[in-house]
């Protein structure tokens, strides 16, 4: 019997989350299955340091025919001897220009260098279909990081948790676009914030979601057009 690709979307919906093995066996069932089980089986895709040769082994960078139904991408650099020490977000160079329509990116222990701009080729495919940026435990430098967050221009949900902000002396871009929505926060172990420089930038978030640490400046910063305010204890879970 063939079913329409919507009807089996529907039906696949209704599996657990993290049942990843009947995806696959739904996908050897028939060839009209095995579209509907992809893309549900990579739309949330998550890429460790110790898995990371196993990807490289089974995964093509150039096959969109899988990587362009991945919408949440998360990547754990795990290295050893510190934040991001064995491959960074260059680990990832050969797959982005393939996530053309990722919506949600998780950063996790990642060192971001300097140069981040000299790179933003790897991010065109999604550009204007990432609207939710996770950085987690990470290492970066403010201009940077401005930079990274300016480039993507329907960015509406921005998390910054236990951040590692490192000295940076490189001039910082100007913002593009005004930076709104929902900005998240955890200064639970957060080295370096340049709260002094919140001011100048062009936030207008509408809720702010913090933890424990009440932060008086970042909330002067986006009173203007702040509606929502949290201060609780965030969830850290990346995924």
């Amino acid at each position: 019997m063939h079913l329409p690709e919507e009807l089996l979307d529907e039906i696949f919906s209704h599996l657990p989350p993290d049942d990843k093995r009947s995806l696959r066996n739904c996908s050897l069932v028939s060839k009209s299955w095995l579209q509907p089980s992809q893309r549900l089986l990579f739309a949330h895709v998550v890429i460790e340091s110790i898995t990371y040769q196993l990807w490289l082994d089974n995964i093509s960078p150039t096959n969109t025919g899988l990587l362009r139904h991945v919408r949440s991408l998360a990547y754990y650099d795990r290295g050893y001897g510190g934040i991001g020490s064995r491959y960074g977000i260059y680990a990832l160079r050969d797959y982005l220009p393939s996530f053309f329509q990722l919506q949600r990116l998780v950063l996790y222990d990642v060192r971001i260098e300097p140069t981040i701009h000299e790179h933003f080729e790897w991010f065109s495919a999604f550009r204007h279909t990432l609207s939710s940026l996770s950085l987690r435990q990470s290492s970066i430098t403010w201009s940077a990081f401005i930079a990274l967050v300016g480039y993507f221009p329907n960015l509406r949900d921005l998390h910054i948790f236990r951040m590692w902000f490192r000295k940076d002396d490189r001039p910082v871009p100007c913002l593009p676009h005004a930076l709104r929505g929902r900005l998240s926060v955890s200064f639970g172990t957060v080295m370096g914030f340049p709260f002094d420089r919140l001011v100048g930038l062009k936030l207008e978030y509408e809720e702010l979601e913090m933890d424990e640490m009440y932060e008086a400046r970042l909330v002067a910063a986006v009173e203007r057009t702040l509606k929502h305010l949290k201060i609780d204890p965030l969830d850290c879970t990346p995924i």
